[in-house]
């Protein structure tokens, strides 16, 4: 997984795989809370992630600029493949009320 690519998931935003939490979104849940809506995100760099209902997510990040890519959900994972990067899925935890992370990164809804 490279660093970019961990970078605009976060937003996403969503690279760890693993057992199932409380705090972890069921993937209606991610849909609810992340599709139609961008988000600022922060962690080992920052910037806004936007997730559209037609399976694309554009982002503009203080490291890597702009830049656009798609989504799906793949049971309870978001995943997020970008041009030349792998696929990349994993959970999404509501950290706090309107606040979400990975693990790495943290972001709110604009």
């Amino acid at each position: 997984m490279t660093f970019k690519t961990k970078a605009m998931a976060t937003a996403f935003f969503v690279m760890f795989a693993g057992t199932a939490s409380a705090a972890e979104l069921s993937a209606q849940e991610v849909l609810d809370t992340h599709i139609g809506n961008c988000m600022s995100y922060s962690g080992p760099t920052t910037g806004t992630q936007c997730y559209s209902a037609d399976g694309t997510t554009t982002y503009d990040d203080t490291t890597y600029g702009t830049g656009a890519g798609v989504w799906s959900m793949q049971g309870n994972n978001m995943c997020i493949k970008y041009p030349r990067e792998p696929i990349d899925c994993g959970p999404i935890s509501r950290a706090a009320d309107g606040t979400f992370s990975d693990g790495s990164y943290t972001w709110t809804i604009n």
